[in-house]
């Protein structure tokens, strides 16, 4: 396995190597023993995850709730304009609603 193939699989399984096909995490596995590169990327990854507060890509139970669309666009229209402007002359771009 390269790097890049392990960026590939990184990005489409995740950064749990025992959530990965048994062939492709042996490989892995072997990479990671030998590449540094390969090393910070699950490194990044894993940090991604913990931030984003998930352990793994299909992890489902903390989806946001189905109005969070519909609540950010009504406090995003209650705000007034802000008082910097958008360029020197004040101009504001067209309202969309």
């Amino acid at each position: 396995m390269t790097d890049e193939e392990f960026r590939d699989r990184l990005d489409r399984y995740g950064g749990d190597l025992a959530l990965w096909p048994d062939d492709a995490a042996r490989d892995a596995r072997r990479l990671l023993l030998r590449s540094v590169k390969a090393q910070a990327m699950l490194d990044a990854m894993v940090t991604m995850e913990l931030a984003l507060g998930q352990s793994a890509p299909d992890r489902l139970e903390d989806s946001p709730s189905p109005d969070l669309a519909d609540r950010i666009f009504a406090a995003a229209f209650r705000l007034g304009p802000s008082s910097r402007g958008f360029d020197e002359d004040g101009d504001q771009p067209p309202r969309l609603m």
